[in-house]
C-alpha cells in the first residue's frame, strides 16, 4: 500500500496531525520509536494553553479525565521568594495534570482506536529515502512524510543529515514521585535568580503522584545540583520528608538543533522537530498541537 502520509512520531504533534489528515480523507500511518507506556522526560503538565489548543480543534476533552487526569485548582508562583496564587476557576481557565505516558496513550488510542489510523511501535525513523512513488520510510512507502519525532530525533535523508540533536539548546530535568496528596491539585513554579530566568516546578499529576523538575536556560553543568537543592527546599515544603521515586530524575534537550539540509517538497517538520517549543519556559505540548493544526490549515489552503 502507498500511503498519502507517513508520520514519524506518535506524540501530540504527530497524533493531532494524523487526525487532521484523516479528516481530509487521506491515508496515514504513524511510526513511533517507543513502545506503549514509555514515560518521557517532561513536566507532565497540561496547561490552559494546551487545553485551549485541544478545544480549538474539537478534541473530546472528557477523554482526559477518563484517562485519569486531575483537574488543577491553582497555580502557585514564587518569584524570588515572594508567593503569588491564581485560582483557575476565577479566570474561567482549566488545566490538568497527568503522566505523559497516559496523555500520549490517550491521544494514540484516539487516533488508532477511534479514527482507525495504524501506529507501528518500536520503529525508529533514522533514514528517509526517495522512492519512485514518493518516499521510503522504514520499508513503508508514502507520497509525503511528516517528521514529528521530537527534540531527540536524528534523521538522514538520502544519505545526508537532515536533523540531529544539539547539546547547545536549553535543557530540563524531571522526575516522577509519590508523596502524600495535597488538599487540592496544583501547579507550582519557583523562579529564582540562580535559575537565570527559568524555574523549578512541582505538578500534581495523579492521586498522590507528582512531577518535579527544573528548567535552565544556561549553565547546564549545574542542573542536577540545583535540582536536588530544589528538592530539599520546595520539594520538602510541598511533598514532605518521605517521597518514593517513580521515575528517577533524567534530563532532556529542548529543540532539535541544527538542520543540515532543507527538506525537499513532500517532507515537513512539526512540533519539537521544527523547534516550535518555547526555549524560554520549556512549553512544548500546546505549541506542538497548534503547529500540527497549522500544518493542516496550510495544506487546506494549498489544496484549495
Amino acid at each position: 500500500m502507498i500511503y498519502d502520509y507517513v508520520i514519524a512520531g506518535a506524540g501530540p504533534a504527530g497524533c493531532i496531525c494524523a487526525a487532521g489528515l484523516k479528516r481530509k480523507n487521506l491515508s496515514v500511518r504513524i511510526l513511533e520509536k517507543n513502545l506503549p507506556g514509555y514515560r518521557k522526560v517532561c513536566g507532565d503538565g497540561i496547561g490552559y494553553a494546551c487545553v485551549q489548543a485541544l478545544e480549538d480543534i474539537g478534541f473530546p476533552m472528557d477523554r482526559l479525565t477518563d484517562a485519569g487526569a486531575v483537574q488543577i485548582k491553582q497555580f502557585i508562583h514564587y518569584i524570588d521568594g515572594k508567593k503569588y496564587t491564581d485560582i483557575l476557576s476565577d479566570h474561567n481557565k482549566r488545566a490538568f495534570g497527568m503522566p505523559r505516558d497516559a496523555f500520549d496513550g490517550m491521544l494514540q488510542e484516539y487516533v488508532s482506536g477511534t479514527l482507525g489510523i495504524p501506529i507501528d511501535y518500536g520503529v525508529n525513523v533514522r533514514e528517509i529515502r526517495t522512492a519512485a512513488e514518493g518516499f521510503d520510510v522504514c520499508g513503508i512507502t508514502a507520497k509525503k512524510v511528516v517528521i514529528a519525532a521530537g527534540a531527540g530525533a536524528a534523521i538522514r535523508f538520502d544519505g545526508k543529515t537532515l536533523v540531529q540533536p544539539s547539546g547547545e539548546n536549553p535543557v530540563g530535568i524531571s522526575a516522577a514521585v509519590r508523596a502524600p496528596a495535597a488538599a487540592e491539585p496544583f501547579f507550582m513554579f519557583d523562579y529564582q535568580k540562580q535559575y537565570d530566568g527559568a524555574y523549578g516546578w512541582i505538578f500534581s499529576v495523579g492521586d498522590g503522584e507528582y512531577n518535579v523538575g527544573l528548567w535552565l536556560n544556561h549553565d547546564k553543568k549545574r542542573l542536577k545540583k540545583l535540582f536536588y537543592q530544589f528538592m530539599e527546599t520546595r520539594g520538602r515544603e510541598y511533598l514532605g520528608d518521605h517521597i518514593e521515586w517513580i521515575r528517577e530524575p533524567r534530563g532532556a534537550l529542548m529543540g532539535i538543533g541544527e538542520r543540515r539540509i532543507s527538506p525537499c517538497e513532500g517532507i515537513a517538520l512539526i512540533g519539537d522537530a521544527a523547534n516550535t517549543s518555547n526555549h524560554r519556559d520549556g512549553e512544548g505540548i500546546s505549541r506542538a498541537i497548534m503547529d500540527a493544526e497549522n500544518f493542516i490549515g496550510r495544506l487546506e489552503r494549498t489544496r484549495g
